[in-house]
């Protein structure tokens, strides 16, 4: 299809340029520059301009990015397959637009629902022999990849202890 039509294109380009061609002959049109016939400049001109090329991205139909809803902001009535309404719901409501009219297949119970939620937790920086890492209330010692790219499921390294003078020890990584 793509050959087809990048032919038509080219062939009607240069109809186009004959019939530019034709109309100044048979007008007797002249393109005059001050006192010289710039006719056959201006004819080179159009003769020489680039042509219209189609690649394949031309022709690729574009993907569709479809939005995530999150399962707290979700309509709370049950489609037909069973499953919960993936639409977002009205502001101030239970159901989206479409599920506020009826609910032909039931609602959602919520606590059916095995809901993730997150937790979050504080982190700071701490300084152990020379080397930072990132650790909370809880013992824990982070990778730091996981913090600084904001991963909402860090992966724990070790576990921090404290010594009697106050340094901070990473016993299971030898720190």
């Amino acid at each position: 299809m793509e050959k087809r039509l990048t032919n038509k294109v080219h062939t009607y380009q240069i109809d186009f340029k004959n019939a530019i061609k034709d109309w100044i002959d048979t007008q007797d049109v002249c393109v005059v520059c001050g006192e010289s016939d710039k006719t056959s400049d201006f004819l080179k001109f159009v003769y020489d301009f680039t042509n219209l090329t189609l690649s394949k991205d031309d022709f690729r139909k574009r993907k569709r990015t479809k939005n995530q809803v999150p399962q707290y902001e979700r309509c709370m009535a049950r489609r037909a397959n069973g499953e919960q309404c993936t639409r977002r719901k009205k502001d101030g409501e239970c159901f989206c637009g479409t599920h506020n009219k009826g609910t032909p297949h039931g609602v959602v119970d919520s606590s059916e629902e095995e809901t993730k939620k997150t937790v979050k937790i504080e982190v700071w920086v701490q300084d152990i022999q020379g080397i930072n890492y990132y650790i909370d209330s809880d013992n824990n010692v982070y990778m730091p990849d996981d913090i600084l790219s904001n991963s909402t499921t860090p992966r724990k390294i070790g576990e921090w202890t404290i010594n009697n003078d106050g340094e901070y020890h990473i016993p299971n990584l030898g720190v």
